[in-house]
């Protein structure tokens, strides 16, 4: 007996005449509703996207990679909304139904690679009220590496996102987003965003928790003759524009724009910093524009010759116990 999984995808071989793996993988996923399906070591090449609807949770080998090898929206597009049938919404309340216990609050992803090659964004999770995302990478997403919920989903809350690592490889994605949110009340937790143009962007929802978060940029080369490398160009670390966002030992690392703030936001022991050995100058810190916001016990470091702390008009902000190396423009600590 094996009290990991339910189904195992060594268990779905290919049909005569498929050419990729994402039928035969739907195939597993359509007799696992409701139960854990296991991905072993290896690379499956999607050519159409593959869509769980049915509650079917992802337990993947870390060397299992889902790899689009066609143009589509995403590899993996995730609605939750079945597992929670009896929920209704009324005025900001939940309202179970008679059927309660039905309810399934366990839903995951863990382990593995969803390699958007380019061709696609990696992974779209919809319509859930508690899903944990763990252990897992994100690769080349051609718009988002994770996106929560499109516009068409209903309210989405408690994501529980572990260990997510979002990096490009490959040239010609700027303008795209590691993780995008419009949920809200989640917690991302030890998540790394490289060369994604944006690192986080919250869109929507509230009081979502980033904790030792990192997001940089540089390693991909210039592309066009350009002379600072390519997601480097308008880049920003955290884009923040849901409300009661709390960052904590968040590091915003290498981007034109540190943390662009539009919506109350209090950062707690976050930093900048500049590698300016990729060339990049001419970076602002905090970029405030809208919302309340506090910011204590941060480090930020000037390593270019051009360099502003706060851009904004310095209302309903609090710095406080503040640690500056090298002399910012505009720094509030300081006026």
């Amino acid at each position: 007996m094996n009290y990991y999984f339910d189904v195992t995808l060594d268990d779905y071989p290919r049909l005569a005449g498929e050419k990729s793996d994402d039928a035969r993988i739907m195939r597993a996923v359509n007799d696992c509703g409701r139960g854990v399906l296991f991905f072993p070591k290896g690379v499956y090449e999607i050519a159409n996207m593959l869509t769980v609807t049915n509650a079917c949770s992802f337990f993947m080998h870390k060397s299992a990679v889902l790899k689009a090898v066609k143009e589509m929206p995403f590899v993996l597009w995730y609605d939750a909304a079945s597992s929670y049938p009896q929920i209704k919404v009324e005025n900001w309340c939940i309202t179970p139904g008679d059927d309660y216990d039905s309810e399934d609050w366990n839903l995951f992803i863990s382990g593995g690679v969803l390699d958007g090659a380019g061709l696609a964004g990696c992974l779209c999770l919809n319509s859930f009220k508690h899903f944990t995302l763990r252990d897992i990478s994100l690769r080349n997403g051609k718009k988002y590496g994770l996106f929560i919920e499109d516009e068409k989903s209903e309210w989405t809350f408690e994501l529980v996102a572990q260990n997510v690592y979002a990096k490009c490889t490959m040239p010609g994605l700027a303008g795209n987003v590691g993780i995008a949110s419009r949920g809200g009340d989640s917690h991302f937790t030890d998540c790394i965003v490289v060369d994604y143009t944006t690192g986080f962007e919250l869109i929507g929802g509230g009081s979502n928790r980033l904790t030792r978060c990192h997001v940089w940029g540089g390693p991909l080369p210039p592309e066009n003759g350009e002379e600072i490398p390519q997601m480097l160009k308008n880049s920003v670390n955290f884009r923040i524009s849901s409300g009661d966002a709390l960052l904590t030992d968040c590091y915003a690392d290498t981007g034109e724009t540190g943390y662009l703030i539009t919506e109350t936001t209090r950062l707690i022991g976050c930093s900048y910093f500049n590698n300016y050995g990729y060339g990049l100058d001419g970076i602002t810190a905090i970029d405030h524009r809208g919302g309340q916001l506090l910011v204590a016990d941060g480090v930020f470091r000037k390593t270019c010759p051009n360099a502003v702390l706060y851009k904004g008009t310095g209302e309903k902000v609090i710095f406080r116990d503040n640690l500056f190396e090298g002399e910012w423009q505009n720094n509030p600590a300081k006026s």
